[in-house]
């Protein structure tokens, strides 16, 4: 089918557009690039620069493409950013959605699938069991309400207008090809400190190292968005590891990696942050085959050799 990614140059948005091709899919990939990649481009992928939220530009190009599915992975990628510019923040994710939900009733776009984020969660306090698809909606960052936002918009205009929706919220996605901002970006963070190391500035853990999350690996989370749309899945899931990871695992597992000693420091938090959340994946495992293949330290030596030889 005619398949068209917003945000599809980015860190997930740019294989899974690879994916759908090589699946047959004629995939048009939307993105502004202030993120995105140009080598993370394939020939067989569409490509149509500009931004999401710009209407016009949205209209012409599906337009143009007559999606039978819309997938939008676009938005602010950042919860800093969004502590320091909320009404940027909330204008680049649900003021971009906005703007191609009307494109998409214009052209009459069947299915829109989604990709939010757990931020959208309140907090779990201290239990580890993963947050279920109904747990309620209690964001507490810029970064989470606009997302929140984003998931109102599609569930209530969607269903308005007699659209299939769907909604995925990603745990913390990370692995090759990832930078040190966005919600994985403390893993690439904690791996660039740790390779260049100083005495001057070590390593350091915002807060005490005990937040908790169940981060999922790149290819991981490309096949669990494969899996939805093979099944014509609707509704809300979750996509996590279900494995609880603490910030200050993530150190002693790339230390471990890099046969690295060096001690690590803590600095106190910039922004507010919920300590525990993880999503699992209970739904998506009942209603398709989809599980985690790549284990968090085998994600770990992954990413770690890409950053070793991105920084050489």
């Amino acid at each position: 089918m005619n398949i068209v990614i917003g945000g599809g140059a980015g860190f997930i948005g740019a294989p899974l557009a690879r994916a759908l091709s090589r699946m047959g899919h004629n995939v048009t990939a939307l993105d502004d690039m202030s993120t995105g990649y140009r080598s993370s481009r394939d020939a067989a992928v569409t490509f149509a620069k500009g931004a999401l939220d710009d209407p016009k530009f949205v209209v012409r190009t599906i337009e143009r493409a007559l999606p039978a599915l819309y997938i939008h992975l676009a938005g602010q990628p950042d919860i800093r950013l969004s502590w320091e510019r909320p009404a940027w923040d909330n204008q680049r994710t649900a003021g971009a959605i906005l703007g191609v939900l009307e494109a998409c009733r214009t052209v009459m776009v069947p299915w829109i699938i989604l990709v939010s984020s757990g931020e959208v969660l309140g907090d779990a306090g201290a239990s580890l069991a993963p947050l279920s698809e109904d747990a309620p909606i209690a964001p507490i960052s810029p970064y989470g309400i606009s997302h929140a936002l984003a998931e109102f918009s599609v569930s209530s205009l969607s269903a308005h207008e007699s659209v299939r929706q769907t909604i995925v919220r990603l745990a913390p996605v990370y692995g090759p090809g990832q930078t040190v901002f966005g919600e994985g970006g403390l893993i690439g963070s904690a791996i660039r400190q740790t390779i260049l190391r100083s005495s001057v500035n070590p390593p350091s853990i915002p807060g005490n190292g005990a937040r908790v999350r169940d981060y999922v690996y790149i290819d991981d989370a490309v096949e669990a968005l494969l899996h939805i749309i093979s099944r014509d899945a609707s509704g809300t899931f979750h996509v996590g590891s279900g494995v609880p990871v603490s910030d200050r695992e993530v150190f002693l597992e790339i230390g471990k990696i890099l046969g690295s000693s060096y001690p690590v420091n803590y600095h106190s938090k910039t922004f507010p942050d919920v300590e525990s959340r993880i999503l699992g994946h209970g739904r998506l495992a009942e209603e398709t085959d989809w599980s985690n293949e790549v284990s968090f330290s085998e994600g770990m030596k992954r990413t770690v050799k890409f950053f070793s030889e991105v920084i050489q």
